[in-house]
């Protein structure tokens, strides 16, 4: 049997995921994921419609999640998307994978 691989837990979204989700990052707004969209830390916008059916944008406020998980950010943070790594998570590197590591120069 093969193992189950990725995601094995289902995502909490408050908000409809069928509505456009904005982020506002390097001084624009701009369209995201419903994924990306809830682990956001800056100013984030749903585009709703009225009962005339006219678009407005609502500012959202809701939680922070960590990326991919139902873990709610708790206080600030200093990135614009929250990733579990960015908590005290390493990032090992298998034999072989060396041209991946960052904080070498790199050969030109």
């Amino acid at each position: 049997m093969g193992e189950k691989k990725g995601q094995t837990i289902k995502l909490i979204f408050d908000f409809q995921t069928q509505l456009s989700t904005e982020v506002f990052n390097h001084g624009e707004w701009g369209r995201v994921t419903p994924n990306r969209f809830r682990s956001f830390n800056g100013k984030r916008r749903i585009l709703k419609f009225d009962q005339e059916n006219k678009p407005y944008y609502e500012e959202y406020l809701g939680p922070v999640y960590l990326y991919e998980t139902n873990k709610i950010l708790k206080g600030k943070a200093k990135t614009d998307y929250i990733y579990p790594e960015d908590f005290n998570h390493k990032i090992t590197l298998r034999p072989g994978e060396s041209h991946l590591d960052e904080s070498k120069p790199r050969k030109t």
